[in-house]
This record gives structure tokens, sequence and C-alpha cells, in this order.
């Protein structure tokens, strides 16, 4: 008799999805995603009520209402939130992201006394609080004034610490900054908060955030402190490497929907933590995809090697969650 093929070994460690039954698939299987796997953007406006493009993206809240959105948040298992701030006294300077009591010390204050064990993330950049919506402070002569800058971060970093910050995250991708915030932080006793710079890549995808927070540059352009689509993989890596060596505790890329490559090359190669930050033009897309499908997405990125997305859609998919689909 002619042998026409040798069945496979057993492997009874593994699932055979055409073999395997509805308890076994269950023994090994895995959630997706979860809420813990998500952090929430919340940014502070300061608009009247029923003000055009008042809630053009999740999040964007008035201080009055930080503390029920938050608790929310907490209640649907979201662990994280990076805090962004529209800073109305604008001046060269940026003289209002120092003031004692500014727009991000009252949020950041809302947040712990409203959600304690939730971790506060907070943005230290100077494009909300400089009247030309650029990241950097710039010297008379249209040079970016580095030691400045730093110092502005640097204060930045130790006042949101101060108030309960858990994480602070450098904005510009500006080489020294992780560095002199780290150091600012270590000097005014706060080791324990961590720095999550961003690996942030030119993109249309920051759109609908920089109209709403009003952050776009009154001229020019910030793609010198952000990195080329087209060597993403590359310098993302070499970025990531400068950021651990000065002093980077964990990572943010943005964004992700058009970066997964980068994602998976960041993963292969860095072991500290790595936040999938899904940027405000993502929102629109992912609305189209409706909740079932923002939950496959999501679930996509940690597979890729995220151990946090940051997401306008954790909310939505929080509550999808928490209502027993998968």
């Amino acid at each position: 008799m002619t042998i026409l093929f040798e069945r496979a070994a057993s492997t009874p460690d593994g699932i055979n999805p055409s073999r395997a039954r509805d308890v076994v698939r269950a023994l090994y299987n895995r959630p997706p995603l979860t809420a813990a796997d998500l952090s929430a953007p919340l940014l502070f406006l300061s608009l009247p009520g029923g003000a055009e493009g008042r809630y053009s993206l999740p999040g964007a809240v008035q201080l009055s209402e930080v503390s029920t959105t938050v608790a929310r948040w907490a209640d649907l298992g979201i662990r994280g939130v990076k805090v962004f701030a529209f800073g109305h006294d604008r001046d060269r300077y940026a003289t209002g992201a120092t003031a004692p009591d500014n727009r991000m010390i009252r949020t950041i204050k809302a947040v712990k006394e409203a959600a304690p064990a939730t971790a506060v993330t907070t943005e230290v950049c100077g494009c909300s609080w400089t009247d030309h919506g650029q990241c950097v402070l710039r010297t008379d002569s249209g040079d970016i004034d580095l030691e400045s800058t730093y110092r502005l971060m640097g204060a930045m970093a130790v006042m949101h610490a101060e108030v309960g910050a858990d994480c602070v995250s450098p904005t510009a991708m500006l080489d020294g900054s992780i560095q002199a915030v780290r150091q600012a932080l270590d000097a005014e006793g706060h080791r324990d908060v961590g720095v999550n710079p961003n690996l942030a890549i030119h993109t249309s995808l920051y759109g609908p955030f920089k109209t709403l927070m009003q952050t776009d540059p009154r001229s020019g352009h910030r793609r010198g402190l952000q990195l080329e689509p087209g060597r993403a993989q590359l310098d993302t890596l070499l970025q990531a490497r400068r950021w651990i060596a000065e002093g980077a505790d964990s990572l943010t890329l943005q964004p992700v929907m058009t970066t997964g490559d980068v994602l998976v090359r960041l993963r292969d190669e860095q072991k500290v933590p790595i936040v999938a930050y899904s940027t405000s033009g993502e929102w629109a897309a992912l609305q189209a995809l409706g909740t079932a499908g923002m939950v496959e997405y999501l679930a996509m990125l940690v597979r890729a090697g995220a151990d946090q997305v940051l997401t306008f859609a954790a909310e939505a998919v929080a509550e999808h969650l928490e209502a027993g689909h998968a």
C-alpha cells in the first residue's frame, strides 16, 4: 500500500484551530487588548461653552470637567493620561509655562485629586506658551537659544513633578534636552519621576491637535525638530539610542498608524517601555472603523511592541471592552 502523506507530529502545547475544543482554546488564549493597555490624552482648553470646535477631539475639556472625566476613565480601567494645556498667556519667552498655578499645574492637581492612582504624564514643550508657536526659544537673530530652552524645559518638568506628575515628556526633539530635564529633576529630588521623550516623525496626522491647541508655528515649520518619514526606520533607532544615553526611561513613538514597521523595529532593539501615540489625525479614521475595528487596530499596536497605547479612542474602546465585546 502506498502512503500518500505522513500525519504531522502531535503538538499538545499548541493550538490547532481545526482540532482544539473551545475549552482548550480558552486555556491558551489571552485578551488581545485590555483597558489597562490604554492611556488617554487630556487637553485643557479655556474656551467658552459651545465654542466652535469645542469637542472636536475626545478628552478636550475645561478645568471644571477634568475631575469627572479622569474619574470616569479610571472607572473604565484606563490607567494613564497625558496632559496638554492650551496657554493663552503667551509671549516670546514662554513665561506662562513657569507661572505659578498655570493651566497645566491646575490640571495636574485636578487629575491627581480625582484619580490618585492614574499615571500622569505631562507635555514639556514651549509650543503652547510661546507667541510664535514654536517648541523652542529663539535668540534675537532667530537661532535656537539652546541654554534658555534647556532651562525652560527643566523648570517646567520640575514644576509638574512638584504637583504630582509621574512622568514628563519633552516634546521637541532637541539634542541635549533630555539630559537637561533629567538633571533638573534629579537636582530637585525627583529621581523617581520618569522622562519619556518623543520620537516624532513628520506627518499630517498631527493636524487636528495643532489646530485645536493653536500650536502651529506662525511662520516656517518644525521639521528640524522631527524625523523625516523617508528615513523613519533608521533615524528612529538612532534617536532612541541618543535619548536613552541622555537619561530617558521610556519612549513615545508618534504617529503609529503609518509607522507600524518602525514600532516593530524599535521594539526589537529597545527594552525600555514604549508608548505608541495614536495621534489626533488618526481619530477620524478610527471613527470610521467603529469600536470593534478600533479594538483590532489598537491590539495590533500592542502585539507590535507597544507597552501602552496613547489614543483619543481610549474611552470608546474601554467602554466597548467593559461591555464584554471582544
